[in-house]
This record gives C-alpha cells, sequence and structure tokens, in this order.
C-alpha cells in the first residue's frame, strides 16, 4: 500500500467513526468547542510554518463558522443557528470549489495572496448575508428545484451546490495532485459537509471540523516526512531513511552496495532524461527483493538494501535474483519525436532501441565486516568496487 493509499484510508476510517459518534449525539462534545477551534488554530499555524496555502485559506473557512456559532460577538454578529446550517454548507462548498482548481504554488507569493483574496471575498459575502439573514432569503433558498424529496437536511439549491462541489473536488484531486496535502481538500470537505447533510448539530459541527483539522495536520506531517525521508524521483526511501533505518538495527544484518553499470555513460548518450528513467526502472526491480531487503536510493546511480538479521549466505540468493531481472529485462529508448498522446491507429516508431542494463553489487555482513555502519557501508563499498573489476554485472561478498 502506498503512501497516498495510506492517507485515504486513515481519512475514510476517521470520518466513518466521527459519524458514529455523532449519530449517537454525545452531549458532552459541546466542552470540546474550545478544542475544536484550537485544533483549527493549530491546523493554520501548520499550514503557515510549511507554506501551504492551499490548507490555510481553506481553514479560514471552518473557523470562521466555529467563531460564528459559538462566539458571534466576536464578529459582531447575533449568531443563530438557522442562519448558520443555510449558509455554512454553501459557502463551504463554493469555497473549497474555487480554490482546489489552484495548484499549490506557496503561501507567500502572488499564488497565495490570491487564494487569500478569494476566501476574503467569499466569506465577507458570507459575513453580510449572514448579518441581514432574513425569511425572504431563507424563502428563495428553499425554492424547489428537485421534483423530487433528497434524504437531506438542506435544501436542494445547497445539495446541488455541495454535489457539484464534491465531484469537482475528487476529480481534480485524483487527476491532477499527487501529493497529501493537495488531496485533503476533498476529505475535508466531505467532513465538513456531513453535519450539515446529515445531523445539524452543534455537536456534529464541533466534531467533523475537528476532524477537517486533523486531516490537514496529517497531510502536512506525511508530505513533510516524505520530502525528508522518500526520494522524489524513484519514490523509494532516501539516504536519511536509511540512516534512521542503521538505528533500529540489531548486531547482525547484511548491507548491500548496488551500483548501475556505466550510468554516466548511459547519461551522456541518450540524456538525463532517459537516464531518471533508467533510475525509477532500477528502483523498482530493487523495492521488490525478497528476503526480508529493503532498498534504499543512496546518491546518483547508488543503492542500498539492508538486510536485519541476515547473513551473508542468506541473502545471496536474493541479490542474485534481482542482478538477473535487471540484466534480462530490457529497456526501450523510445523516439524523440513520438506523439504526447496515444494516437488512434498503432503507428510503428523509428528509432525504437533496446538496451540492457547491468547492476554491480557489493554485500557485507555485521558483525564479521565491523561493528559500526560506516565500517560495514565501507566493506560494502570495497565489495562493490571489487565487483566493478571482476567486469560488472555480478556480486561479490566480503
Amino acid at each position: 500500500m502506498n503512501r497516498i493509499n495510506t492517507f485515504h484510508l486513515i481519512s475514510f476510517l476517521s470520518i466513518i467513526i466521527i459519524s458514529i459518534i455523532a449519530y449517537f449525539y454525545i452531549d458532552s462534545a459541546l466542552i470540546f468547542k474550545d478544542i475544536s477551534i484550537g485544533l483549527i488554530l493549530i491546523s493554520t499555524i501548520f499550514s503557515l510554518y510549511f507554506g501551504r496555502s492551499k490548507a490555510f485559506v481553506l481553514l479560514l473557512i471552518p473557523l470562521f463558522f466555529s467563531f460564528y456559532m459559538f462566539y458571534p460577538n466576536i464578529l459582531g454578529l447575533d449568531g443563530g443557528n438557522n442562519s448558520f446550517w443555510y449558509l455554512f454548507p454553501i459557502t463551504t462548498s463554493l469555497g473549497f470549489l474555487f480554490i482546489s482548481v489552484l495548484q499549490e504554488r506557496g503561501l507567500y507569493c502572488f499564488y497565495g495572496l490570491f487564494k487569500i483574496i478569494i476566501v476574503i471575498f467569499i466569506l465577507g459575502v458570507t459575513y453580510y448575508l449572514l448579518a441581514t439573514f432574513s425569511i425572504e432569503f431563507k424563502n428563495a433558498l428553499d425554492t424547489k428545484i428537485i421534483n423530487y424529496e433528497i434524504p437531506f437536511k438542506v435544501n436542494d439549491f445547497t445539495f446541488l451546490i455541495t454535489l457539484i462541489s464534491i465531484l469537482f473536488v475528487t476529480s481534480i484531486s485524483t487527476l491532477f495532485f499527487n501529493t497529501n496535502i493537495e488531496k485533503a481538500p476533498f476529505w475535508a470537505l466531505i467532513s465538513l459537509i456531513i453535519p450539515a447533510l446529515f445531523f445539524q448539530t452543534k455537536n456534529s459541527f464541533i466534531l467533523f471540523s475537528s476532524l477537517s483539522s486533523i486531516i490537514f495536520i496529517i497531510a502536512l506531517l506525511k508530505d513533510s516526512y516524505n520530502m525528508s525521508y522518500i526520494d522524489t524521483l524513484t519514490d523509494i526511501p532516501a539516504r536519511r531513511a536509511l540512516e534512521e533505518a542503521f538505528l533500529k538495527l540489531g548486531s547482525t544484518y547484511s548491507l548491500a552496495m548496488v551500483d548501475i553499470d556505466f550510468f554516466k555513460k548511459f547519461n551522456d548518450t541518450y540524456g538525463h532524461d532517459v537516464g531518471d528513467e533508467v533510475l525509477k526502472l532500477v528502483a523498482e526491480q530493487l523495492v521488490a527483493i525478497k528476503g526480508g531487503g529493503k532498498a534504499f536510493r543512496y546518491g546518483g546511480e547508488e543503492f542500498v538494501i539492508l538486510f536485519p538479521n541476515k547473513t551473508n549466505n542468506e541473502i545471496l540468493i536474493y541479490l542474485e535474483e534481482v542482478r538477473e531481472s535487471i540484466a534480462k529485462r530490457a529497456f526501450i529508448i523510445r523516439d524523440k519525436d513520438r506523439p504526447e498522446e496515444k494516437p488512434e491507429k498503432k503507428v510503428k516508431q523509428k528509432n525504437l532501441k533496446k538496451v540492457k542494463l547491468t547492476v554491480s553489487i557489493g554485500v557485507a555482513n555485521a558483525p564479521s565486516d565491523g561493528k559500526t555502519t560506516q565500517e560495514i557501508m565501507k566493506k560494502a563499498d570495497l565489495s562493490l568496487y571489487k565487483a566493478k573489476e571482476n567486469g560488472r554485472n555480478c556480486t561479490v561478498t566480503s
């Protein structure tokens, strides 16, 4: 299960759990209203620290309505449960709809300022409508649009706005964005809309607005972790993750240094874009290694495979298996002039070239080759050097 799927699973299960809690109407949840506001404020501080404009501006919406529900005097308003549930889902849906389409380019720049202006404008209009909320405006919103009764606590207009927003945010976050923080608006929107559609109680708003804040915090922290510990090119653990893995090792383990043969020549001949694809292909093969090994991108064309509680003799069969797998797999260099989109009819590409890739592997073991990880790395590097001297495309143990 990859990182994005894990984030989706956590968000989905959290929404289910909070829905169950809200269904049973826990009266004591009202005592958590200040905690809920605190969570939203913490989330906005996190987004400011990480410079994430989407999270920051979208969190302003539940923050505004939290104050309107529980401390309206601070906003200079009278409050009102009726006006709240009429305008909260509409404002939230429109805010998420407009902001989600915009790419994350940081907070402290023109694009971040543009997002802030959009949300402040939406909240400004909402403020005016809350201040002047009337029976005529309520009746206008309640105008029947759909010919059948919808099973929700909102009117037809609000339902259609929320439906359009959810569908649009879903498609945008799925098709165009890869990071957790840019997928978080979908789950945050769902968690904020649920109390409006099904409950319309203060308790439900407290629970689900708190959940939306937690979703943003999790997304920010996971992306921060990925930036530090995951190699962005190959999508496997990076050198920093390897250094942390060293701290968890026992006295016995094996380490394999893997180097792509003639990679510099390959890069110079075919270009760095093709070289990047080679690195991805090799990483894909290494990450699937058996025997309990875990692959890391060490730097450049070098990778490290760590085998906790294993000796050299135990892992050699798995290293040979992955080395042979890479050597047997042809790497196809496609025509540079090929069309970006797949043509309707199959066209035979010119200048299609297949090249073979090979790797050399050097292996060392603790404690026989040293006591510290630095000593083991040095021994593995010496074994790798011997593998290069032996003609490459082979595995050498210490």
